[in-house]
């Protein structure tokens, strides 16, 4: 057994994560074949998308940790400070005059210097690998890098993002003597797949159903075509079936569209040129996340109110950093996604979207992730005033969890302890610590409760630890001046 798990391939997973969804299911694949590989790092890549148009570079690597952790919680991967499995690369670009190390790089370098032959699989821009051999061009000797990018170079193409977002990246690998080989994307959009066809072939695994979740979420949000191209899982495949790809040794010339780069007329790169059948892909993929044994992870529960999805008042009286409804829209989702999973449980505890008597606003939570049980604020009284039922009924069609007129009681178990939970803090409990919304301003905790409103939490779900410990707080160690 002990010489099965040393011929394992020592990988580095190098991603930009959140970018879209398909380096999730590379990163599943790989990490659902850990009798093949031995996974050293998954470094994080920067990566920027129109549809994030407010995204720095660095939000984009944050992004891509949050995503990546959550990962690791339906893998069952163990990831702690002591022992850290993710690292953030670069903040920008070479393209763009980036030019700095960063615990990525410095990771690649350390990796690379420790376990010669280790095999670097870049699912995104060549960015980090490009600043480790920059900054230490003696590993280029010590690694091979697989990279999903270029087009086709037959047809002179060379359109695709991986390349074209850093285009001195690439370069500079190309230069260097590193293993270098290219799994161009035209024949990685042949891995396409759609929300029924891969429902009706995957088992119960955790992994399994998240990446469901995210197919199905991308698809609506972004897509809406019902059809998705996996890309990532491309260069996976090939490392884990080599002698079902053909691939030519070619002259780097041939690949570097940029005729300024001095290259050595020896100077060779591997091309992927024919792919297997893609059924075999696709087969082996499904084998693997299917026979994922995680075991089952025990939801979360997270806290919320006053999101005021499409609420334009909120934007036009500047009390939120927004500068429009669908930059605020986008914004909550893409915050409140990166916390919460498909399985948690979320308390809304109200004014969930703008006043809109026809609900469509509500339709919003088919975008989030979580079991959610809306308590009703003054937006949803106003809404329903006294016919309730079919304003709930609305609602669970839509997909909440549950929809609770007034207050309620959470279960003591959630947080050890008796808790109300009601829109309005005049309405607080007099037998226990009330969590609540409703006041925007300068009112985070009071004698008798706590404010959960997201305007306060960074406009993000606040985990059921971090609550406990401020009603810990609010009943035992806030004094007078606290509640001034």
């Amino acid at each position: 057994m002990e010489n099965e798990i040393n011929k394992r391939l020592k990988i580095i997973i190098d991603s930009d994560v959140a970018n879209e969804i398909d380096d999730q299911f590379a990163i599943a694949y790989a990490f659902s074949r850990q009798d093949f590989f031995e996974i050293m790092a998954v470094t994080i890549a920067p990566f920027s998308v129109s549809w994030q148009n407010t995204l720095s570079y660095k939000d984009s690597l944050i992004d891509s940790r949050n995503e990546l952790y959550r990962l690791f919680r339906f893998l069952g991967v163990k990831h702690t400070s002591e022992n850290p499995l993710a690292f953030l690369g670069c903040e920008g670009y070479l393209s763009k005059g980036y030019n700095s190390t960063n615990p990525a790089v410095e990771r690649i370098i350390e990796l690379a210097n420790k376990h010669k032959g280790i095999t670097v699989v870049c699912l995104g821009t060549l960015t980090n690998i490009a600043m480790a051999l920059r900054i230490d061009p003696k590993i280029a000797s010590k690694i091979k890098v697989v990279w999903l990018g270029t087009d086709n170079i037959v047809l002179d193409e060379f359109n695709d993002a991986n390349y074209r977002k850093d285009i001195q990246a690439f370069n500079e690998v190309a230069e260097s003597n590193v293993d270098f080989t290219i799994f161009p994307s035209y024949l990685a959009r042949t891995f396409v797949t759609s929300t029924h066809e891969f429902s009706k072939n995957i088992k119960g695994t955790q992994i399994a159903k998240y990446l469901k979740s995210l197919l199905t979420r991308f698809i609506f949000i972004k897509e809406g075509l019902g059809i998705k191209t996996i890309h990532d899982i491309g260069p996976v495949a090939y490392l884990l079936n080599k002698k079902d790809f053909i691939v030519k040794k070619i002259p780097a010339s041939c690949v570097v569209k940029d005729k300024k780069v001095k290259l050595s007329e020896d100077r060779k790169v591997n091309y992927i040129a024919t792919l297997p059948k893609n059924s075999s892909v696709w087969i082996d993929f499904l084998k693997a996340i299917n026979s994922n044994r995680t075991a089952y992870i025990k939801p979360q529960v997270w806290f919320t109110s006053d999101t005021h999805f499409y609420c334009e008042s909120k934007i036009k009286r500047r009390q939120v950093p927004f500068q429009s409804v669908e930059e605020m829209n986008n914004e909550l989702v893409k915050r409140w996604n990166s916390v919460v999973a498909p399985n948690d449980v979320v308390y809304h505890i109200g004014d969930f979207a703008d006043l809109d008597f026809s609900l469509k606003h509500y339709e919003i939570i088919k975008q989030l992730n979580g079991k959610v049980i809306l308590i009703c604020g003054n937006y949803e009284e106003d809404i329903f005033k006294r016919n309730f039922e079919p304003f709930k009924k609305k609602l669970l069609e839509y997909g909440f969890a549950d929809v609770i007129k007034g207050g309620i009681y959470l279960d003591e178990k959630v947080l050890g302890k008796k808790v109300y939970m009601t829109h309005k803090p005049t309405n607080h409990a007099k037998d226990c610590i009330t969590l609540f919304g409703h006041v925007h301003t300068l009112n985070l905790v009071k004698k008798f409760g706590f404010n959960v409103a997201s305007p306060y939490h960074y406009f993000t779900p606040i985990e059921a630890k971090t609550v406990r410990r401020y009603v810990d707080f609010v009943e035992h160690y806030a004094d007078e001046d606290v509640f001034v």
